[in-house]
């Protein structure tokens, strides 16, 4: 069993990449919740919900926001947008949640109605309040990231952390994971994942390798970091995350940092971190494949082709091949 670990206002390249041409049959996704946020009284789960309808099938809803329109007519406001699709799913999780399932089975059981062959799941249900006092007032940290305008940052806070406890599923998927990628979209979202101390004991007690994918650190990363007295640099990022990382890969503009990041006692690895999908086309980079293995898909023409001549063979009564014989 493989995991990876995200978190962002945005689904990580690397992540959009996988989804389309790897398979992850084998992986579970824990997805962070520091994104998460109320909706006319429904809880949006925004970073394990926008990984949902990445791996999903689900077309009509994903775009269209005419729920929201509608609520906001009733005088329901919300700054973030927020999909049809997504409040879809909140209802029904809900609606679970109300017949007193807990919100890890919740989870599986959405996966598996959708027809995911992956599995996500939230780290915790616990809240982290992400404010950002700027110049012109206090934002979530979502809206900060998801804004179009530059803000002048005071002060970024991150209440709840230190009282977050992580379901003891994730514990146990973590602890029994044969290989670990974690791959937030910014470096200030996946705190309150690698600051508990649940999480950082199963990561140091797991027997599997552990990949860090260094995030982007733009110029609204840096804002934050800085208030947070972190060194807005790989290093600094390295640093955060302590001694119970095996891999840490780094983009190859930054390589001449890798002799003091290798002092964390990590390995550090060089190579062409992007920030857009279209960049990486349909492959990741080989240091990341070689420490996170996962099978390329099949192109649909081939599978098509595949499933036609076992159909053909079924016909003629022609024995299917084993798959020793494959």
């Amino acid at each position: 069993m493989k995991t990876i670990i995200y978190a962002g206002a945005e689904l990580p390249p690397i992540l959009r990449v996988m989804s389309k041409a790897y398979s992850l049959s084998d992986v579970t996704i824990i997805a962070n919740n520091i994104h998460d946020y109320y909706f006319s009284g429904l809880k949006i789960m925004h970073e394990t919900d926008s990984a949902i309808l990445l791996l999903s099938k689900i077309k009509d809803g994903v775009d269209s926001y005419t729920l929201q329109g509608i609520l906001e007519k009733f005088g329901v406001k919300t700054s973030i947008p927020t999909s049809d699709a997504k409040i879809g799913i909140t209802l029904y999780r809900e609606g679970k949640l109300k017949n007193n399932q807990d919100l890890v089975s919740v989870h599986r059981d959405l996966c598996k109605a959708l027809q995911l062959k992956t599995n996500v799941i939230p780290f915790t249900n616990g809240e982290v309040e992400a404010t950002v006092k700027t110049g012109e007032g206090e934002i979530s940290l979502l809206e900060y990231f998801t804004a179009k305008k530059e803000f002048n940052v005071k002060k970024l806070e991150l209440e709840g952390m230190e009282k977050i406890k992580p379901f003891d599923q994730v514990v146990k998927i973590i602890k029994d994971s044969e290989s670990i990628l974690i791959t937030p979209n910014d470096p200030i979202s996946i705190m309150p994942i690698i600051k508990n101390k649940n999480i950082q004991e199963a990561i140091e007690n797991c027997q599997g390798h552990v990949t860090v994918i260094c995030p982007p650190i733009t110029k609204r990363s840096t804002l934050l970091l800085e208030t947070l007295g972190i060194e807005p640099t790989p290093l600094g990022v390295a640093k955060t995350f302590e001694e119970h990382i095996d891999t840490f890969i780094i983009n190859r503009n930054h390589q001449d940092l890798k002799p003091q990041i290798e002092i964390l006692k990590m390995e550090v690895v060089a190579t062409d971190l992007y920030e857009t999908e279209a960049e990486y086309g349909n492959t990741i980079p080989k240091p990341i494949q070689e420490r996170f293995q996962l099978e390329t898909k099949a192109p649909p023409v081939i599978t098509g082709l595949k499933k036609g001549v076992q159909k053909i063979g079924k016909i003629l009564g022609t024995p299917e091949k084993t798959k020793e014989q494959e």
